[in-house]
């Protein structure tokens, strides 16, 4: 047998390549959905020959090529039989992929004929974006009373059940706020837009800023100037030594919002910042983690563990107007039940910053699942739904 893997722009140009490749009786093993583009693994049985074209495209990979030569002395006779044992053993695991996969788009097709209304309700969930499990999950302990609509509105019920929100009550709440997340999702503009919000409301004499972040160039710069022209100090500190003095000197401030370094998720360094930063004994810092909902789930699921050590308060989404599903955001805050307390939608400060319960982010959702449709699973098998979603 020989496996191949197709990358190509859409599914009918991987079936295309598929075909002219294997030709008509290949075998499809799998499908998944990259950031932007297909990949299809396709199979043929090795006694068919291959059709060859002059020139072989660059992203079609032969993965698997069953063939061996006949060892010229007793230890490459022994190689050879490792390899022989290991290219089995990766045939073998191969092929339980794809009996497993054939299974579940068997047993998909007999829930579309059983019960088409959970069939419906997925469909529903995974146009929004959510994830495979979670849309699984909610409709198996779903009710189904018979009416569509009703059985819709208690799955949304469902789902609000684990998403609280903390609503406009987080200035108001006051002490540290402490803003944590990976570079590049707008904690500096984020943390102005907080600023200035407080100062509107309260004026500037009870808030003070502070940037850790001695990492990215420029963006102490960057904070200034929003500082100066909110009016709200902005303070220094470029060791933890140094930032808890500044805490204690600035203990009579009703709210000290803080900028800290962003650092990759998988940044070597992190846990020891956030520890050594964030760290004062007392507990009385509060982090609060900033999103881009733009994110892929699976790399927001990286981020909420490795900042998750922190026990943040809640979450802000940011670049709401950069996302084109709302679901893998909605997912994270669910899976974790991390408390939603704003959303930004822009660069503009403090406009592009609103206070968002959890009901508002699912209607935005619902209302791009919407206009999303279904073009863009149409034939591929929910049975695979994984590959869709959870990305």
């Amino acid at each position: 047998m020989r496996i191949k893997r197709f990358v190509a722009d859409n599914m009918r140009q991987a079936m295309n390549m598929v075909r002219a490749e294997l030709g008509d009786d290949a075998v499809i093993m799998s499908t998944r959905q990259l950031d932007d583009s297909v990949e299809v693994t396709a199979a043929m049985d090795g006694e068919q020959p291959v059709r060859t074209t002059a020139t072989a495209p660059s992203h079609v990979a032969d993965i698997s090529q069953f063939t061996t030569q006949q060892p010229h002395s007793p230890n490459q006779q022994a190689i050879a039989s490792a390899n022989d044992m290991a290219q089995l053993h990766q045939e073998m695991k191969q092929m339980r992929a794809m009996m497993e996969q054939q299974l579940s788009g068997f047993a998909w097709q007999q829930v579309q004929v059983q019960d088409p209304a959970k069939v419906s309700l997925l469909k529903r969930l995974s146009s929004m974006g959510l994830g495979w499990d979670m849309c699984r999950s909610l409709v198996d302990r779903a009710p189904t009373s018979g009416d569509m609509e009703a059985d819709w509105r208690a799955l949304q019920a469902g789902l609000l059940a684990n998403m609280p929100s903390i609503q406009d009550g987080l200035l108001e709440m006051g002490g540290v706020i402490a803003l944590v997340g990976p570079t590049g999702v707008g904690k500096t503009t984020t943390i102005a837009k907080l600023a200035a919000r407080y100062a509107l409301r309260y004026g500037t004499a009870e808030c003070a800023m502070i940037t850790l972040d001695t990492y990215k160039i420029g963006a102490q710069e960057q904070l200034k100037i929003f500082a100066d022209l909110i009016g709200v100090p902005l303070h220094t500190a470029s060791t933890p030594a140094e930032f808890f003095r500044l805490l204690e000197r600035l203990a009579h401030k009703k709210l000290i919002l803080v900028d800290t370094a962003g650092l990759s998720q998988r940044d070597a360094r992190l846990q020891a910042y956030l520890a050594e930063s964030l760290d004062d004994g007392t507990g009385d810092i509060k982090p609060l983690l900033v999103l881009s909902a733009a994110t892929q789930l699976s790399v927001m699921r990286e981020i909420m563990l490795a900042f998750g050590k922190l026990k943040p308060m809640g979450c802000i989404l940011t670049k709401l107007d950069e996302a084109t599903l709302l679901g893998p955001a909605i997912t994270l805050l669910a899976e974790n039940r991390l408390p939603l307390a704003y959303c930004a939608n822009g660069q503009r400060v403090p406009e592009d910053l609103l206070p968002i319960t959890a009901r508002d982010l699912l209607d935005q959702a619902i209302a791009m699942g919407r206009a999303r449709g279904d073009t863009e699973l149409e034939g591929v098998h929910y049975g695979f739904g994984r590959e869709i979603t959870d990305v």
